[in-house]
């Protein structure tokens, strides 16, 4: 297996598919480069496409238990990468991804239009 030429180039494409939204698309891409890793990226990029993936049931799938879920595993993962690794702020990401997953914990209900204000943004160090 040979490691992404760039990682940290590959990391970002990601990041801008994400801010956009684009949960789907950056949990492709993120999985792309996981498959093609190795060593200390891949818990990191798994960790990423646990978010994406997440996000992307939250809001476009309707899926409340199968986000919290991969919310709740994509923090486990990235605390080991805290306070930032491969040009994210993680310490920021983790904390702001704690806020969301408590919130949709306490409201118990599907997404809806107006929570876009409240979903995460991978911001970068």
């Amino acid at each position: 297996m040979t490691p992404v030429p760039d990682l940290r180039d590959a990391v970002q494409a990601g990041v801008t598919l994400f801010n956009r939204r684009r949960y789907f698309e950056a949990h492709e891409h993120w999985e792309r480069c996981w498959g093609e890793s190795a060593g200390d990226a891949r818990p990191f990029l798994e960790g990423l496409v646990q978010l994406a993936t997440g996000l992307h049931l939250r809001t476009r799938r309707g899926g409340t238990r199968g986000a919290e879920h991969l919310l709740a595993r994509c923090l486990v993962t990235l605390d080991d990468y805290r306070p930032h690794a491969h040009g994210i702020d993680v310490e920021r990401l983790v904390t702001d991804v704690g806020t969301y997953l408590d919130w949709l914990r306490e409201v118990q209900r599907p997404h809806r239009l107006l929570d876009v204000r409240r979903l995460p943004r991978i911001h970068g160090v």
